[in-house]
Order: C-alpha cells, then structure tokens, then sequence
C-alpha cells in the first residue's frame, strides 16, 4: 500500500518538476539572448547549452547556439547545430540558409547552391538566399544569371538598394550601360548620398560618351567628399 502510495506521489509530482525545468530552461534561454545581443557570444553559448541540458532537441535553443558559435568562429559547431534543427524540423527555412552561409564562407560554392535553393524551395520569398545566388553567378562570371536573380528580388522588393546597385553592375558588365544608368537612377533617387552608384553612373555616361552628365555626378561626388571626383573634374570637365 506504501508502495502504491508513493508511485502515485511521484507520479502526481512528475508534471510539476518537468514544468519547474522548462521554465529554469526558459529563463537560461532568455539570459542567452540578452548575452547575444551583449556581444558576449560566449557566455551565450553557455547558457544556450545549460538550457538544453534541461529541455533537450528544442529548435530555437539549438538554432540560436549555432548562430552564437558562427560569432565565435566555429562553423563545425554551428553546422553541427543547424543539422540537428533541421533533424527536428526539415522546413526550419533559417537553419537551411545559415548552413549554406557557412559553405560558401568556406567556398564550397556547389554546396552553398544546393543550401540556398532548398531555402527557396520552403519559401521562394527568401531574398537573402537569392542574394547569395546572385553571388555565385558573379563568381563564375554569369552576368544574365545575376541580372534574373537580381529582377526577382525587386519583384519582391523594388526598393532593395544592394539589388538594384549589383544590377546596375551586372549590367554595366554587360554592356548595357543605358541599363545600368537606369538602375543608378532609381537608386541614386532611393538615396541621394549613395556615392557608389554616383561613381558607377558617371563611368557608364563616360562609356555612352554622355560627357555632360558624367560630370554633373563628379561634381555631385566633390560636394559629397568623395577623393577621386576632383581629379575626374579636372581630368574631363575643365577645358584647359
């Protein structure tokens, strides 16, 4: 009867100690994000690893220690970390991309292709995945295929400035300097101070023989401080 009684007793109690662990690994998580967010990586990880220990296989523990060790350099761990999300969760879209973030920092570019697009598979949305495509694409000097990658991401977002600059230069790459003049344009209007796209702009005017309007950016490039406009002002625009 004793017996019985305390089997029940433990029973009863059960629920109550599995509850008081969640919620110590829920508090060690927490102190794991402010850490994060600190800039102590370290610690992070410590405190990520202690709240596994506690509630073991949870997806957001996991993903969140794999991005710490990425601070930290260990990509063996991080990808050891994002292998175990995606055990538990094969559509975690995150877990997909940061793995492929860790090939292509290592140049193992075949495999980043492969992680980046099962990304696009979960979510054809994911414009960080395509901008690492556009990459691969202007590492093998593949300008059309960056310039498609580049037309789909301002689909989704037609103010994305990186997208519209790196197509503006996969077009000026192509020749298609009109092109590239037109993609300067709109970006140069999203930000007057993108002293970049003034550079590339006047350079495919300089291509186009439009000498009036290249220097128009040279002199807009000398009002922003930029070191070389002055040296193009005199070089080009100055009639000696």
């Amino acid at each position: 009867m004793k017996m019985m009684q305390h089997i029940l007793a433990a029973i009863i109690a059960l629920p109550l100690m599995l509850s008081a662990q969640q919620q110590d690994a829920s508090a060690l998580y927490g102190e794991g994000v402010r850490a994060f967010y600190d800039q102590d990586y370290q610690t992070a990880i410590i405190k990520y690893t202690n709240a596994l220990a506690l509630k073991p296989n949870t997806v957001g523990y996991l993903y969140n220690r794999g991005l710490a060790y990425q601070k930290v350099n260990n990509s063996r761990a991080a990808g050891a970390d994002f292998h175990d999300v995606l055990a538990l969760d094969s559509l975690y879209l995150d877990a997909w991309y940061e793995l492929g973030s860790i090939e292509m920092d290592a140049k193992r570019y075949d495999s980043a292709n492969i992680l980046f697009r099962r990304a696009l598979q979960i979510s054809g949305e994911d414009t960080r995945s395509l901008h690492q495509l556009a990459v691969l694409c202007y590492y093998k000097r593949n300008n059309k295929g960056a310039i498609e990658i580049y037309n789909r991401i301002l689909s989704i977002n037609p103010k994305d400035e990186q997208a519209l600059y790196k197509r503006g230069l996969a077009k000026s790459n192509s020749s298609d300097f009109t092109g590239a003049i037109r993609d300067f344009n709109i970006l140069v209007g999203l930000n007057p101070r993108h002293t970049q796209a003034m550079e590339e702009r006047a350079t495919c005017y300089m291509r186009i023989n439009d000498l009036d309007n290249a220097c128009r950016d040279f002199q807009k490039l000398m009002d922003l401080g930029n070191p070389r406009a002055k040296e193009n002002i005199m070089k080009y625009c100055v009639k000696h």
